[in-house]
């Protein structure tokens, strides 16, 4: 999936469209490619995952 924005990835990693693990393998494209915009993008995303799943009182959101 082509992301445009943060807020659509971090939606995709709550609701379970999209992994962690595959945003990470995202950004990590993104690096090689030298798209500075992009992988900020993705690193924003999972900063915001990584912080939400740390809440004290994480539970996942299902569909």
């Amino acid at each position: 999936m082509r992301y445009f924005n943060v807020d659509q990835i971090y939606a995709d990693l709550i609701t379970g469209r999209t992994t962690r693990t595959l945003v990470y393998s995202s950004l990590v494209r993104a690096r090689k490619s030298e798209q500075t915009d992009r992988v900020e993008m993705f690193e924003e995303a999972i900063r915001r995952f990584d912080e939400w799943r740390a809440t004290p009182n994480f539970t996942p959101v299902t569909s």
